[in-house]
């Protein structure tokens, strides 16, 4: 009796009696032959048989970050307030703070030591940065960044990072080869920041640079 009962559960185990507490799970299986994988779903079935709503598994969270045609984040046209620039320091004078570096604006950032100097853009939200645009002095040809790397913030309280060649090593960007041509790096990644920072490691004469950002708003 017992062998035949179990015989009946084997070939229809969906007419299993459950108590009036009990519940169990069930993952739904196609038995027609091959599909194209896809999410699991699960339905939960209560006491008396019926399935609730399936609940289906979801992918991670993408790494890449996508920006089909990057834009001027606000450096250049005033979106960006001259509040969300920063800097290593800046010169002792009225002509070059952080706040003046501004593509094609008529004055420029200039550190008060070239050496180990940065400057930093807030741009108040998580936005996808695809990219920089850079230029040197605004009156002497002799003053200019020519090599640079990028580093970034997802938040203004996350750690510190660099964008990255296709290999995973500190990318460093070649910059300008005079005062007044802007210069365009796009990134070989899209990066995800809050909190970009420009690091000059090499120039002509000294730092003095005006920049744009490229990017995509999250709107």
């Amino acid at each position: 009796m017992k062998q035949a009962m179990r015989e009946r559960l084997r070939r229809c185990p969906e007419r299993m009696v459950l108590g009036p507490n009990e519940k169990r799970q069930r993952l739904v299986d196609v038995e027609d032959g091959p599909t194209e994988p896809g999410p699991t779903t699960v339905e939960s079935l209560t006491p008396m048989g019926d399935s609730t709503t399936p609940k289906t598994l979801t992918e991670s969270e993408p790494t890449t970050f996508e920006c089909a045609k990057p834009m001027p984040l606000g450096t250049e046209d005033g979106t960006i307030p001259d509040e969300r620039f920063s800097a290593s320091s800046s010169y002792p004078s009225t002509c070059c703070p952080a706040k003046a570096a501004r593509l094609n604006g008529n004055l420029r950032w200039a550190p008060a030591t070239d050496p180990d100097s940065w400057i930093e853009v807030d741009l108040g939200e998580s936005t996808v940065v695809s990219g920089v645009i850079t230029q040197g002095d605004t009156y002497s040809n002799l003053f200019y960044v020519t090599n640079y790397k990028v580093a970034y913030q997802k938040q203004p309280s996350s750690d510190l990072l660099h964008v990255t060649d296709g290999n995973g090593n500190i990318k460093m960007f070649t910059a300008n080869t005079d005062n007044t041509t802007p210069v365009t790096n796009l990134f070989d990644e899209n990066v995800l920041a809050t909190v970009v920072r420009i690091e000059p490691i090499a120039w002509s004469g000294g730092v003095r640079l005006r920049l744009e950002l490229l990017g995509c708003r999250r709107d």
